[in-house]
């Protein structure tokens, strides 16, 4: 096989030109929107590359050994942290800086600092660190494309194997050698290697932080950000899915509507801020009182739904009352209330669907009129009704 014949002058310029031209746009993108901290540590990652490559070109021969090993330690220390940033998690600077203050205090021992071979085993071996847990971080991190992680996992994987292979051989078969970079065979090879794994992971770290504010805005689209459950569109949907369900399968299916008592006269009595407290607190208790296949959605204003699946009148009669018991305990005080605690209503209904006999609709409006009975009986009750 020929070596690679590359003026290594033109290879610097050019991998510092990309690397540059990588942390810039990554730099940018941060820039519009700042609580995106992987961008930021994506693009300090490619500039601490280009100064690895700058230092290697412009330093004496032992200082670029030290800067050169020191900075790219450094760059993929940042690497890994941007993608721990995508996950949600905060930067560990000790994990970032180590490797590089080891290198850097081993430098200094002189039976290490002349031998190639040791240096280049112990600085193969102190960047598979960073490599390895950026490996982890990527494969955990969530994302419906695969094109978006897989070509960086292989990447980085291969190149692992070949550091590996190549620390474990240089620390086992030591050879003393002076000299500087320029004339270390295969740091071309090497150089182009790193700065591919870094626009990969450019490329890699924007789509997935693309891909994360889409979901993001589809997820929040769907909840309500107050009471944390699903909002009017959310559980719509969920009601004529199982509807379309429960039709195939000749299953029951049960809706509970559900108003808090007297909720105006709270909010005058109490404050808006007491009112979203006061919400926050309803919804829960709807949560914990429901069964884990049951949905809570927030209808609108101070009116809950809560969809039933496969569960007849009578389950969800019972449904019904652990949700008005677990508000009563909960004891929020309400001065307008007989009891002086916040109360709420629930109207109960449901139906076996029939195909081309009813719609969703028709069970939202049985189990509305229900609750209307409810609150026109006195409040503070459960009213029901079975569509036939």
């Amino acid at each position: 096989m020929m070596p690679l014949n590359l003026d290594p002058q033109t290879l610097l310029i050019a991998m510092v030109f990309v690397t540059l031209l990588t942390a810039g746009g990554s730099l940018l993108v941060w820039l519009q929107d700042r609580q995106r901290l992987e961008v930021f540590w994506i693009a300090v990652s490619g500039a601490m590359m280009s100064l690895a490559m700058i230092g290697r070109d412009s330093l004496p021969s032992q200082a670029a050994v030290a800067f050169t090993n020191f900075a790219l330690l450094f760059s993929f220390g940042f690497f890994w942290t941007a993608f721990r940033c995508l996950r949600g998690y905060q930067p560990q600077f000790v994990i970032i800086i180590a490797p590089a203050l080891i290198w850097l205090g081993l430098y200094f021992i002189p039976e290490f600092r002349v031998s190639f071979d040791l240096r280049l085993g112990l600085s193969l071996l102190l960047l598979l660190i960073p490599m390895s847990l950026t490996v982890r971080e990527l494969s955990l991190t969530p994302t419906s494309s695969a094109i978006i992680r897989w070509p960086l996992l292989v990447i980085l994987g291969i190149q692992l194997i070949i550091m590996l292979q190549r620390a474990v051989r240089s620390l086992m078969w030591p050879r003393i050698f002076y000299g500087s970079f320029e004339v270390v065979p295969g740091f071309d090879i090497l150089i182009i290697d790193l700065t591919i794994i870094m626009l990969v992971g450019n490329f890699s770290i924007i789509a997935l932080v693309k891909e994360k504010a889409v979901r993001w805005h589809h997820d929040n689209a769907r909840f309500d950000f107050l009471t944390n459950v699903g909002n009017r569109l959310y559980f719509e949907e969920c009601l004529l899915r199982h509807f379309q369900r429960a039709t195939k399968t000749s299953q029951s299916l049960a809706l509970i509507m559900i108003d808090a008592d007297s909720f105006k006269e709270y909010n005058d009595l109490y404050g808006h801020p007491a009112g979203d407290r006061c919400l926050k607190m309803l919804a829960s208790a709807l949560v914990a009182s429901c069964r884990p296949t049951d949905i809570v959605g927030r209808y609108g204003g101070e009116e809950f739904a809560v969809l039933l699946p496969n569960t007849d009148m009578k389950a969800a009669l019972a449904i019904a009352e652990r949700m008005l018991l677990q508000v009563r305990n909960m004891r929020i005080p309400h001065a307008n209330r007989p009891d002086g605690i916040m109360t709420i209503s629930l109207g109960v209904a449901a139906v076996v669907p029939e195909p081309g006999n009813k719609a969703p609709i028709n069970l939202v409006e049985a189990a509305d009129q229900a609750l209307y009975r409810a609150k026109d009986e006195g409040r503070d009750r459960i009213c029901g009704t079975h569509l036939a």
